[in-house]
C-alpha cells in the first residue's frame, strides 16, 4: 500500500505486477490442493462437508443481511455476501511449515475451502442471472460445462501426468514447469467455463496431489517457488489496490467496509468453533482453521467489480470490499501465527506403507530392479523412495563417486517409474546398521532389500545381513532377488496351502497389496499361481480384494512348473511361509525356479 500509486507512487499496479499478483493468488489455492492429505480427506469427508456448510451458509446469511441493512438491494447484497463468503488460504503456508497438513481439523479446512468456494461460485452465477445477464441458455451451457471441466480435472488429469511423469517427464525441471503450466491452463480453462479460476486451480492442485511427494525435491521447489516469488507478488499487488485518502474521507466506504469486516468476521469464527468442537479440535487448531478461512483476496474484489460492471453497486461498496481484504488478511495472519505453533502434531496417524521406501544399493548390476520394486510400491501413495548407499569407516574418494553413479541409475529408473526419490551415502560401521539407522532418521514405511536368491546354512535364512536387518526392522521388508533389467510385465502371485493358514494371512495379504501396487503402478495384469484347486483359490482369497479379471492358475508343483507360466518381464511375489525353515526352502526354490525374473518375498511386520 506504501510504494503503490495510491500513496508514494514508488510503484505503479501495471499489467506485470497485476499478473504476477494474480499468479500468487491462483498460487495459493493449488498449494492447498497440493498438499490436501487425500486419505485423510477420504475417511473423514463428513467432516469436510459440515465444515465447509457451516463456513458457507452462516457467512451468506450473516453478510448478505448485513448487506441490505446498509441499504443494498437483494441481488447486490447476494453478490456481496458471495465474494465474502468464499475464502482464501492466506496464512497456509504455516501449516506447511508446521507440519499440520495431517491433522483432522485441517484435513477438514482444506476440504471446506472446496466446498465453500464452490458454493459462493454458483450464487455468485444465480445472482448474476437474476440481474438479467443469463437465460436458460447460459444455465445449460454452465450447468454441462462446470460437469466436463471436473471431470477432465480429476480423472483426465492424472491419467495424463502418470503417463508423462514415466515419460517425458523424467526431468524434476520439466515436471516443474508441467506443474505451473497445468495451474495456468486449469485457471485459464475455468474462466472459459465460467467457473472461477482460483477454484480451477485447487482442483488441479488435486488432480496434481499423488505426483508431488511431501518433503521431496519437487516438494521443495514448488514450495520455495510459491513462497519467495508469487505469493509476495500477490500480497504486493493487494496492497496496491488500497487508497487509504479514499477510504478515510467517504464516510460510507468506512461504515460499510467496518460493518461487512465485522459480519465476516463474527460469522466465519462461529462456524470454525462449532466444527472445530465437532471434530474435538482444541483451541489453537479451531483458532487456525478460523484464521485459514477468514482470509479474502482478489478473488473477493473479483465478484464485486462483476457487479460494479452490471451497474449494481458504486465505488464505495468496491473500496469496502478493499478495506475487508486488508483487515482480514492482517487479522488472519495475527490469529495465525500465534495459533500454529501451539496445535500438537497429529498422533496415532499410521502412514500408508509406499511414503518412504528405503532400498540399499551397492551393485550397479540390480540396481535398476530393485529401485522399480521400490518406486512402484511408493508412487500409489504419492510416497517417495530413498536410494542409500551404507559404505564403511575409512572409504575413500573412489567409492563416494561410484555411489554418485548409483545414486544417478537409481534417481533415472525411479523418476522413469513415476516416483520421487532422494539419494544419500552413509558411513557406518555395519551395512545393518546403516540401514537400520536410515529407516529411522528417514521415518521409513517399507524397506527393499536385494537378495543373491539363496542363503547357506551359516548365513541364516536370506544372509547374514538380510536377517539381522530383517529381525530388527519395524516395517515391512521385501526381500528382492533382481532379474533381468526388463520393463515389468505381469504381476505373478505365488500362494500355497500354507500361506492360507492363520499363521500365513499377514504375510499373504501383504503380498497381494504389494502386487497390487505394483501392477497399477506398472499397469500391468495379475495372475494368481497356486497349488490349489482355481475355484477353491478364488474362495479362500476372495477377502484380498482381487478382482474378478485377475486370472488364477493351478499347478501341481509350483517350483518345477513356474517358469512354463511365467513371460520375460514378469515379476514374482510371494509372502513368508509360516515356519522358518520353509522360508530358506521355498524362498530359495522359487528364486531357482526363475532365474531371470525378479522375486519379491514380502515379510510382514
Amino acid at each position: 500500500m506504501l510504494v503503490g500509486p495510491n500513496m508514494l507512487g514508488i510503484l505503479g499496479r501495471d499489467t506485470f505486477i497485476e499478473t504476477l499478483g494474480y499468479v500468487g493468488l491462483l498460487y495459493l489455492m493449488f498449494q492447498g490442493g497440493l498438499d490436501l492429505d487425500l486419505d485423510g480427506f477420504r475417511r473423514r469427508r463428513g467432516d469436510s462437508l459440515v465444515f465447509g456448510l457451516l463456513t458457507f451458509v452462516l457467512p451468506m446469511l450473516g453478510i448478505t443481511w448485513v448487506a441490505m441493512r446498509l441499504g443494498l438491494d437483494i441481488v447486490p447484497a447476494v453478490i456481496v455476501g458471495s465474494a465474502l463468503t468464499s475464502h482464501t488460504l492466506l496464512v497456509y503456508p504455516l501449516v506447511g511449515r508446521y507440519r499440520l497438513a495431517r491433522t483432522r481439523g485441517m484435513t477438514a479446512t482444506l476440504g471446506a475451502t472446496l466446498v465453500a468456494n464452490v458454493g459462493a461460485l454458483l450464487v455468485l452465477a444465480f445472482a448474476v442471472a437474476a440481474a438479467g445477464e443469463a437465460g436458460w441458455f447460459f444455465w445449460v451451457r454452465f450447468s454441462l460445462g462446470f460437469t466436463a471441466y471436473v471431470v477432465a480435472v480429476l480423472v483426465g488429469v492424472p491419467r495424463l501426468t502418470r503417463w508423462f511423469f514415466t515419460g517425458l517427464g523424467q526431468d524434476r525441471q520439466v515436471r516443474l514447469t508441467y506443474l505451473l503450466s497445468g495451474m495456468g491452463l486449469a485457471a485459464l480453462v475455468a474462466g472459459l467455463v465460467g467457473i472461477e479460476p482460483i477454484v480451477g486451480a485447487f482442483l488441479i492442485g488435486l488432480a496434481f496431489n499423488r505426483f508431488v511427494p511431501a518433503r521431496t525435491v519437487i516438494a521443495d521447489r514448488v514450495e520455495v517457488l510459491g513462497a519467495t516469488v508469487f505469493i509476495p507478488a500477490f500480497l504486493i499487488s493487494t496492497g496496491m489496490l488500497l487508497d487509504p485518502i479514499a477510504i478515510i474521507t467517504d464516510l460510507r466506504t468506512l461504515v460499510l467496509g467496518a460493518a461487512l469486516f465485522a459480519a465476516t468476521v463474527v460469522t466465519k469464527f462461529v462456524a470454525a468453533q462449532v466444527a472445530g468442537l465437532a471434530l474435538r479440535a482444541v483451541a489453537a487448531e479451531r483458532s487456525l482453521m478460523f484464521a485459514l478461512t477468514v482470509g479474502q483476496a482478489a478473488g473477493a474484489l473479483a465478484a464485486v467489480v462483476i457487479a460494479q460492471d452490471l451497474g449494481l453497486v458504486g465505488a464505495s461498496v468496491v473500496n469496502a470490499i478493499v478495506l475487508v481484504i486488508l483487515g482480514s488478511a492482517v487479522l488472519a495472519g495475527a490469529i495465525g501465527e500465534r495459533s500454529a505453533p501451539l496445535v500438537p502434531q497429529p498422533e496415532g496417524v499410521e502412514e500408508p506403507i509406499g511414503m518412504r521406501v528405503v532400498v540399499p544399493v551397492s551393485n550397479p548390476r540390480t540396481v535398476g530392479p530393485l529401485v522399480r520394486v521400490a518406486a512402484q510400491v511408493a508412487a500409489p501413495d504419492s510416497g517417495a523412495v530413498v536410494a542409500i548407499n551404507v559404505l564403511p569407516l575409512g572409504s575413500r574418494e573412489e567409492d563416494l563417486r561410484a555411489h554418485r553413479r548409483l545414486a544417478d541409475t537409481a534417481e533415472r529408473v525411479a523418476l522413469g517409474a513415476g516416483a520421487e526419490v532422494e539419494t544419500t551415502v552413509r558411513i557406518d560401521a555395519s551395512p545393518g546398521g546403516g540401514v537400520l539407522h536410515t529407516l529411522a532418521e528417514r521415518s521409513g514405511t517399507c524397506l527393499v532389500m536385494g537378495w543373491k536368491g539363496y542363503a547357506n546354512a551359516r548365513e541364516g535364512l536370506f544372509g547374514t545381513v538380510i536377517d539381522q536387518v530383517v529381525t530388527s526392522s519395524p516395517v515391512p521388508v521385501l526381500v528382492c532377488r533382481p532379474g533381468e533389467d526388463l520393463p515389468t510385465g505381469r504381476i505373478v502371485v505365488v500362494i500355497t496351502g500354507e500361506d492360507l493358514r492363520p499363521t500365513g494371512l499377514r504375510g499373504t495379504r501383504l503380498a497381494f497389496e504389494i502386487a497390487s501396487r505394483m501392477a497399477r503402478q506398472a499397469e500391468a495384469d495379475r495372475i494368481v499361481v497356486t497349488d490349489l484347486d482355481p475355484k477353491q483359490a478364488r474362495a479362500a482369497i476372495g477377502d484380498f480384494r482381487i478382482h474378478r479379471d485377475v486370472e488364477i492358475v493351478g499347478v501341481s508343483d509350483i517350483a518345477s512348473r513356474l517358469a512354463e507360466v511365467l513371460e520375460p518381464g514378469d515379476v514374482v511375489v510371494t509372502g513368508v511361509p509360516p515356519t522358518a525353515g520353509g522360508i530358506r526352502r521355498d524362498a530359495t526354490r522359487l528364486a531357482r525356479a526363475v532365474p531371470t525374473h525378479t522375486v519379491v518375498v514380502v515379510v510382514p511386520r
